[in-house]
């Protein structure tokens, strides 16, 4: 009978503390014997037994011999029929809901993800095959071949040579996107004409732009405001947070200390508890300015709320002393509404101990609540203040207690450490830029300077230093713009943007000075201009190219809706544009005035002196020529120019027929390995990232995930319904029988017992259910009216909490109809707010159901009605990003359940943390689709521009490849995927365009012939020459094959020097920031992306290229101008041996 009486009740629930009414009135016994013995200790203080009660469970022989019988009367089960408890009280009389899906399990096959099994299976599929058709062709190579008189003909017809034809072709629709390309040539070469023409004008006219721009700079406005810089306005999760602060208040600003054992020890010990006690009471004196009791949060009357194991005696170390402190601290944590503390809201162990038995416990928690409202200028300076002399005490606290962790936050110290991240990586950007100076200068001259005099004209110091500068001047001036228009800037896009226009930047510069040096050895009889528009007409379309996909991709990626990254997106893209613009104006003349400077042999940073050639004797002059010349061709190709190496060794042997297949299938084990690693992609943006690697937070949120037992706070808000409707009251209320059977407190009950679904760590609060349990009549402390006052309409006048017994009665005590389950009695209407009114104003003692400390900031409402009010529970400790992850899904999950299962109900879920994590619910998406999106743009772009749609088709592919092991890169490295990294990923996609639009530009205006005189009958033979397997490659392999090797020649030296070497000493300086956002998302994707850039652009794309690139050989003008200028034709021809003008 007492186990079947203790079954029946110990799941009744008491809203008032969020917990059980076992934990009231039986100490939270889990068993029926505890209970009882509970029950019967003697305890008259503490609101037990008067005296001391023994239950015995068993007879003795002496009782049974006396007639004595235990009670066996029939008690019943809490779902009895007649008299079933509420689903709250009762899990039996709960309705069952639907299956949930748990979001933490994934589909595996035995330990390994279901699409890495599946890639798994596809790849050794593909190897098969691959095996198969290399077994294939290597027995059709040893079969004889004997070709007939009329095949041998056909061949040697067939073969290329570089002067064996000559064709004739019209105009047509597919002539259309190379007029494109000679329009944007001339386009180039006219400008490159004007602004070496007139130098000076055009730079002059440049710069002035250019700081007319950056002086918006004086405009810039910082927002360092977190959920401004990665929620959207437009963000429904957001305009949620607007309602809750604005109907219940913002939620708190929070003190934090966690308090550890260095060793394996328990952290509690008398030294330790007086220790504490004392240091509490200095809480409310650290400031002199600024005293807590001025800025917390009181619950009720005067007392502060502060979360901590003292709060449990009032912060009063005499109420326990060295031999008892154990016992009535355990019991304190046993039973918290026995230990109530000054603000009279029962402190739950868990937000106090990482263990509830104390004698084991390894850290202790003291939380301090602080009011918060931004709207106050004046409260938030002096909170702001009191939080930084909190900090100083703590620092304090942990020099003088150097046995114990002291871990500690505040509400300002998260804003405070992100800022001093940026301050001090300040030098990072200095040093990366000085090194790209350095390299820069050294390389543009060609040469490293030595004794002789002479080599400093060969130098291009100053060259180098005014690239840099160029690029320094577009981001201020993109700055600028967008900050005369509004944008708002970001300390992340302060560091960031610099390294990344760097990066794009500095690339073009070397190609232009490339461009210039062949042009010079080609044709040093032309003059300076004519060369100079040469050379930009050549290189300055696919830099064009290369710029207007780059520019796209970061428009493409304002799509992401965070402020921060929307707002990097533009300030990025207005960079790349505005560099793009100076450096084909304003560099080029600069570089045309260095280039006059060189070729007047005047010195190098000081142009005034001028260093004349040193004369040697008549004899001596021969030999010291062909030493020189020699010099310069070893100095020229093998330290600074790798041209000649890419053309003579490299370009050979990975375009060898032999070779291209190895190559692609190591590509393609590359690709599947990449793609089987992605389900290993880690979600979030972890805040021990974005502070400095030794900030104080990093052992703060250490010691949370490590020994903080409770998880954050999660509201359930109803809007806009009547709750003085009966209707509406059950559907919310579940404490009563005839509340629905689905109503939002059964949901939230049946929800919580699936922990692992729902990741609820306790039963949800229904202040509907504890307001009417109020009313009830049995309740003689609670709703009381005077018994002198005049009833009408069952209303009286309010007995206060304490007045005496004999001047008061219940208020339901002879109300009609009476008080019962059946709800028939309640209030309603203006008669339900009569009571509502006096309820919410009730402390707790002592009615424990009074509503003003538990609910005095959960309801919204006024004298007359309830707009909005709250159901409060907590998720469980939250120790990974995962977890949060995934306690945001199951909090939408639910609110969609509630709204299935109750028709026109506004309700939505909220909780700190929501904003930061609403990313994450479509981050997968946005990540395929922008990337989807950008493969397109460039897709189209390049086909457009280049005129070959199956050589950009080439391209894409390349780049598509680069990005799937970018992220087996971010699988292996540890970068999780945030929008952080997904604009990352974006600007990797842009990168990878300026690694690879140059090449695929150079195979599409290439000529099918072979230009390396000294090497010419090598490298026919290998290209050129038709075995056995001649049908099956073809002519048309042939012809790709010679033309990806002149692309990789030509422009191969300069990809290696001008955009590996220089992105690469950019970014390498990254690895030594203190902050590792910027390691990790900045340093490791960029770095990886040049890796794997680099080699799939001098390794994948030419072999792609050399596969299924486009097979046409160019169109190249003649124009024939008559001696009389009366007419002008214009002859399409294929003339292997043309110099290019496209």
């Amino acid at each position: 009978m007492a186990s079947e009486f203790f079954e029946s009740c110990k799941n009744v629930k008491f809203s008032a503390t969020n917990g059980f009414a076992m934990d009231l009135i039986g100490g939270g016994a889990k068993t029926y014997q505890s209970f009882l013995k509970f029950l019967g200790d003697e305890k008259p203080l503490l609101g037990g037994s008067p005296y001391q009660i023994n239950f015995e469970y068993e007879m003795t022989e002496e009782q049974k011999s006396a007639g004595i019988q235990l009670r066996n009367d029939p008690v019943r089960k809490c779902s009895d029929k007649e008299y079933k408890c509420a689903c709250t009280d009762c899990a039996s009389s709960c309705p069952k809901l639907p299956h949930a899906r748990s979001l933490e399990k994934k589909c595996k096959v035995g330990i390994m993800p279901c699409f890495s099994f599946a890639i798994l299976i596809i790849w050794l599929c593909l190897v098969i095959l691959l095996g198969g058709y290399h077994v294939y062709l290597a027995r059709l190579k040893k079969r004889p071949r004997h070709p007939s008189i009329v095949e041998e003909d056909n061949y040697y017809n067939n073969v290329i040579s570089p002067l064996s034809y000559v064709t004739l072709r019209q105009p047509g629709v597919k002539d259309l996107s190379q007029k494109l390309n000679w329009k944007i040539s001339d386009l180039f070469s006219s400008i490159g004409f004007f602004c070496s023409t007139f130098p000076g004008i055009t730079i002059g006219s440049t710069l002035l732009i250019t700081v007319l721009l950056s002086l918006g700079l004086f405009k810039l406005d910082l927002e360092t405001n977190p959920i401004n810089l990665w929620v959207s306005p437009q963000e429904p999760a957001l305009k949620n947070q607007q309602f809750f602060e604005s109907s219940f208040g913002e939620w708190f600003r929070i003190e934090q200390i966690i308090i550890s054992s260095k060793t394996d020890e328990p952290v509690l010990n008398w030294e330790t508890v007086q220790w504490w006690f004392s240091k509490e009471l200095e809480l409310y004196e650290i400031n002199k300015e600024v005293e807590l009791s001025d800025i917390c949060f009181k619950p009720l009357d005067d007392a502060c709320a502060i979360e901590s194991f003292a709060q449990y005696f009032y912060g009063d170390i005499n109420a326990i002393n060295e031999n008892n402190w154990q016992e009535k601290l355990q019991n304190c944590v046993d039973s918290p509404v026995n230990c109530l503390p000054a603000f009279e809201q029962p402190l739950k162990p868990n937000l106090l101990f990482n263990n509830n038995d104390i004698s084991k416990a390894k850290a202790f928690t003291v939380t301090v609540l602080i009011n918060s409202n931004s709207s106050s200028t004046e409260l938030t300076e002096s909170t702001v203040n009191y939080e930084h002399s909190f900090q100083n005490w703590v620092q304090d606290l942990q020099a003088n207690n150097p046995n114990l962790n002291i871990a500690f936050s505040t509400e300002v110290s998260l804003t405070e450490e992100l800022n001093k991240s940026t301050n001090t990586d300040i030098r990072i950007i200095v040093i990366s830029y000085l090194a790209m100076f350095i390299y820069a200068s050294l390389a543009l001259g060609g040469k490293l300077p030595n004794t002789n005099i002479y080599s400093l004209v060969k130098t291009r110091f100053m060259l180098g230093l005014c690239g840099i500068l160029i690029i320094l001047l577009s981001v201020t001036a993109s700055v600028g713009f967008f900050s005369i228009i509004g944008l708002k800037s970001t300390l992340i896009i302060a560091e960031v943007i610099p390294f990344l226009i760097l990066a794009i930047g500095i690339d073009n510069i070397f190609l232009i000075v490339h461009e210039l040096h062949l042009a010079t050895e080609e044709n040093p009889d032309l003059s300076l201009e004519q060369r100079i528009a040469m050379s930009l007409g050549n290189i300055g379309p696919s830099c064009f190219i290369s710029a207007i996909l780059q520019v796209s991709m970061f428009l493409l990626a304002t799509a992401v809706d965070m402020p921060a990254v929307k707002n990097f997106a533009f300030y990025s893209a207005g960079a790349v544009f505005i560099n793009f613009i100076l450096q084909m104006t304003c560099f080029i003349g600069l570089l045309t005035l260095d280039q006059r400077r060189l070729e007047d042999n005047r010195v190098d940073c000081v142009p005034w002196i001028t260093i004349a050639p040193v004369e040697l004797p008549e004899g001596e002059i021969e030999e010291q020529e062909i030493q020189e010349q020699a010099n310069e061709e070893d100095v020229k190709h093998l330290e600074y120019n790798f041209s000649h190496w890419v053309s003579k060794y490299y370009a050979p042997v990975i375009l060898a027929r032999t070779a291209k297949p190895k190559i692609l299938t190591f590509f393609v084990l590359w690709l599947g390995i990449s793609l089987s690693l992605f389900p290993e992609i880690k979600f979030g943006l972890d805040q021990r990232v974005a502070i400095p690697s030794d900030s104080y937070l990093i052992n703060y949120f250490n010691s949370v995930y490590d020994y903080f037992n409770a998880g954050p706070p999660m509201f359930f808000v109803v809007k806009d319904l009547d709750v003085t409707n009966r209707t509406n009251q059950q559907k919310i209320c579940g404490r009563f029988s005839t509340c629905n059977e689905y109503s939002l407190s059964n949901i939230l009950e049946q929800e919580f017992k699936r922990p692992k679904k729902s990741m609820m760590a306790e039963p949800a609060t229904s202040w509907l259910d504890d307001f009417l349990s109020w009313l009830n009549p049995d309740l003689d402390q609670c709703c009381r009216f005077k018994k002198s006052s005049v009833f009408e309409d069952n209303r009286g006048e309010f007995c206060t909490p304490h007045a005496p017994e004999r001047q008061c009665q219940p208020c339901y005590l002879n109300h009609s109809p009476p008080y019962d389950a059946s709800m028939d009695g309640f209030p309603e209407g203006d008669n339900f707010m009569f009571y509502f009114n006096q309820w919410i104003e009730e402390p707790s003692d002592p009615c424990p159901l009074g509503g003003k400390a538990p609910y005095g900031n959960s309801i919204a409402h006024s004298k007359s009605g309830i707009s909005a009010s709250y159901f409060r529970t907590s998720h469980v400790a939250l120790r990974s990003q995962d977890d949060f992850i995934h306690a945001y899904g199951h909090a939408l999950r639910i609110v969609n359940e509630i709204k299935s299962f109750i028709k026109d109900i506004d309700i939505f879920v909220w909780s700190p943390f929501y904003i930061f994590f609403v990313q994450y619910r479509t981050i997968l998406e946005l990540t395929f689709g922008l990337l989807g999106a950008a493969m397109g743009i460039i897709w189209i772009v390049s086909s457009v521009l280049l005129g070959s749609v199956r050589s950009a088709a080439v391209m894409t592919v390349t780049i598509i490849s680069i990005l799937i092991n970018i992220g087996g890169v971010l699988a292996i490295w540890g970068v999780s995927l945030n929008a952080v990294s997904l604009v990352n990923l974006i600007i990797c996609a842009g990168l990878a365009v300026e690694f690879t639009i140059h090449l695929t530009r150079a195979y599409c205006i290439s000529k099918a012939s072979i230009f390396d005189e000294e090497n010419d009958e090598t490298l026919y033979n290998n290209f050129m020459s038709v075995d056995s397997t001649a049908n099956l490659y073809g002519l048309s392999e042939n012809i790709r094959n010679v033309k990806a090797y002149n692309a990789l020649s030509s422009v191969g030296g300069s990809m290696i020097a001008g955009i590996t070497l220089t992105k690469f000493i950019g970014i390498s300086v990254l690895a030594f920031t203190r902050s590792k956002i910027f390691e990790i998302y900045y340093f490791r994707m960029w770095f990886a992306l040049i890796l794997i850039a680099a080699t799939h652009s001098l390794c994948l794309l030419p072999i792609l290229l050399s596969f299924f690139g486009d097979d046409q050989r160019p169109k190249t003008r003649v124009t024939e101008i008559r001696a009389n200028y009366e007419a002008e034709a214009d002859a399409y021809i294929d003339f292997p041996d043309d110099s290019d003008r496209s």
